[in-house]
């Protein structure tokens, strides 16, 4: 896919996960579809720049989930950060590695969210939320993405 898709499918991750917001966030295992974009937008920028990124995204979560905009902000921009640098250090610009990127970036993000926003250290949410969140992420971005590239053939 293109560079021009990819940002495409990422903006279309994040106008539905504001879109379709209200119909799972009382879900503990949901897909987190701001995460996806965010990630998927990383994965075309540098580490700095993936940063800026994710300080807006983390801006726009924290407006829409009342959450605490510092530690919401900082955990984004270092999630696009680390997918930024990582990307960059490994050089990996296949499509068969974007689903691993999204899974481990979804769980780190989802964990660190749970641990310093949420302040939840179970392993219920640790292990089981942030993993199923991550798999139920990675399966929307992958079925966004398959439709986005059938419909630009």
């Amino acid at each position: 896919m293109s560079p021009a898709g990819k940002w495409f499918v990422a903006a279309l991750l994040l106008l539905l996960h504001f879109a379709l917001h209200p119909l799972w966030s009382r879900w503990p295992v949901a897909p987190d579809l701001v995460a996806g974009g965010l990630i998927l937008g990383s994965l075309q920028l540098r580490w700095g720049r993936a940063a800026g990124f994710g300080c807006v995204i983390g801006l726009m979560e924290a407006a829409i989930s009342l959450g605490p905009m510092g530690p919401t902000m900082l955990l984004f921009s270092l999630t696009g950060a680390i997918v930024g640098w990582v990307r960059h250090l490994i050089y990996s610009d296949s499509d068969r590695v974007t689903p691993v990127f999204v899974f481990f970036g979804t769980w780190l993000l989802r964990s660190a969210v749970a641990i310093f926003v949420v302040r939840d250290w179970s392993a219920g949410a640790l292990l089981v939320d942030s993993v199923g969140s991550a798999a139920l992420t990675t399966a929307g971005c992958w079925v966004v993405a398959r439709l986005v590239s059938a419909v630009t053939r």
